[in-house]
């Protein structure tokens, strides 16, 4: 897909203000209407818009700003180090495609200049781990190299040799991704397949879905509210729910886990907060510095080149917070959970000081923490890619690719994502990976 420079630069001048309100009609009707214009919306309206021409898709979007996205407030990490092997694929797939970014979204004759810059920084992923979790990152390793991960295992001498900056006391072994993961910029991808959607003729209402009408037993009809308080009718052949910690509300609203039987099982996604610090540390790892994942959970990792880091650590189910304010960010988790670890593991983090700090909100798979991905087994115009848990950012461009696939063709064609269908929850079946940060 070729996209002229002028109409590249009015898109993105565009994108950038209040957003998208296409819509100024009180009727509508598409192909496809995506309720979420998250990363997962937005990537699934690419893909299906590049299959199929003139196919009419609608995105459903109450915040065009992100400012409380998942999407836009993640670390926005890329790895292969997953013990599941879809996981395991998506992740190398999002590899090629950062890789070749722009190309892999926009096409070979895409000018860079007018495209967002994502800025992909290879600089890996580091899991280590303790004796007793020793097993596992073997297991998972393993895994991935069944899928043609690059992933090595580091002995301990290795792990001081190469990271000479490391305090290796207590663990045994690491696992390294190398330049094969990293982390890039989560709101210049989202823009950037919003972009990408955008030039081919799909339209965002900026709204938020209400309600839904049914005919014949399945979704027909969405009613959308406006920020003015104004409403539009949105009729369509498909739906598909990508509405991050939003999901599990919308899918009540469209019937799902309010009918009897295999109907009366809800979509398990809802908000849970995380919090991601910003200390600064002038004498901290150089950039040779991974994403580091201590055996405890607790993560950081290089951010930019001015002695600035990211870090913090997902709480147990008991010590998850009580409430989805992102205005409240808890301090005491850092200084109690988070900055012991670090300072255990890297001297000069003794000395950091915290610069800023923001929450945001996991769209949460309380069932088994993986992603939600497939068609309804009861609705058959209903579609599902939500419930990531923390991955929705680094899976949305293999996962709206394999939603175009399922929505278009029926079935999964590049990576089998089958597995992470709605019908383990009516089988109470769970899908656990190991590798959860």
């Amino acid at each position: 897909m070729f996209i002229k420079p002028d109409l590249c630069r009015a898109l993105l001048h565009t994108l950038s203000g209040p957003g998208l309100a296409v819509r100024h009609l009180s009727q509508a009707r598409y192909d496809v209407v995506v309720v979420g214009g998250g990363i997962m919306g937005s990537s699934t309206a690419h893909w299906l818009a590049s299959r199929r021409e003139g196919l009419k898709i609608g995105v459903i979007e109450p915040d065009p700003s992100y400012n409380t996205s998942a999407t836009t407030l993640s670390v926005g990490g890329l790895r292969q180090q997953f013990s599941l092997h879809e996981n395991i694929q998506i992740g190398l797939y999002a590899r090629d495609f950062m890789r070749n970014y722009p190309y892999s979204l926009f096409g070979d004759q895409v000018n860079t200049s007018t495209v967002p810059d994502v800025r992909f920084q290879p600089h890996g992923y580091l899991f280590l781990a303790s004796e007793a979790g020793y097993d596992i990152l073997k297991d998972n390793h393993q895994n991935q190299a069944e899928c043609g991960a690059s992933t090595v295992m580091l002995s301990t001498s290795q792990l001081n040799e190469k990271f000479p900056w490391l305090n290796t006391d207590g663990v045994v072994a690491g696992c390294y991704g190398g330049d094969h993961e990293g982390w890039f910029d989560p709101w210049a991808l989202l823009q950037a397949f919003k972009l990408s959607a955008v030039s081919q003729g799909v339209e965002y209402i900026t709204g938020r879905a209400t309600s839904f009408e049914h005919s014949d037993g399945q979704p027909c009809q969405v009613s959308v509210t406006k920020a003015d308080g104004s409403g539009v009718e949105v009729d369509f052949d498909k739906l598909l729910i990508a509405a991050g910690g939003d999901s599990g509300h919308v899918g009540l609203l469209a019937g799902i886990g309010m009918g009897q039987g295999d109907m009366g099982v809800a979509i398990p996604v809802e908000k849970r907060k995380r919090y991601v610090y910003v200390p600064h540390c002038p004498e901290g790892p150089g950039m040779d510095c991974p994403l580091v994942i201590d055996p405890c959970g607790v993560y950081f990792r290089r951010e930019g080149q001015g002695g600035n880091y990211l870090c913090g650590q997902s709480p147990t189910e008991e010590q998850e917070p009580e409430d989805t304010d992102l205005e409240v960010v808890d301090m005491d988790w850092f200084d109690e959970q988070v900055w012991p670890v670090m300072a255990s593991r890297v001297k000069a983090f003794e000395s950091l000081k915290v610069k800023s700090a923001w929450a945001g909100n996991y769209d949460y798979n309380v069932w088994d923490q993986n992603g939600v991905i497939g068609k309804h087994p009861v609705l058959d115009n209903v579609y599902m890619a939500c419930g990531f848990s923390g991955h929705g950012i680094q899976q949305g461009p293999a996962v709206g690719r394999a939603m175009a696939e399922l929505i278009l063709d029926g079935e999964f064609s590049t990576i089998d994502l089958t597995k992470f269908g709605f019908q383990r929850f009516i089988d109470n079946v769970k899908v656990l990976e190991r590798n959860i940060v």
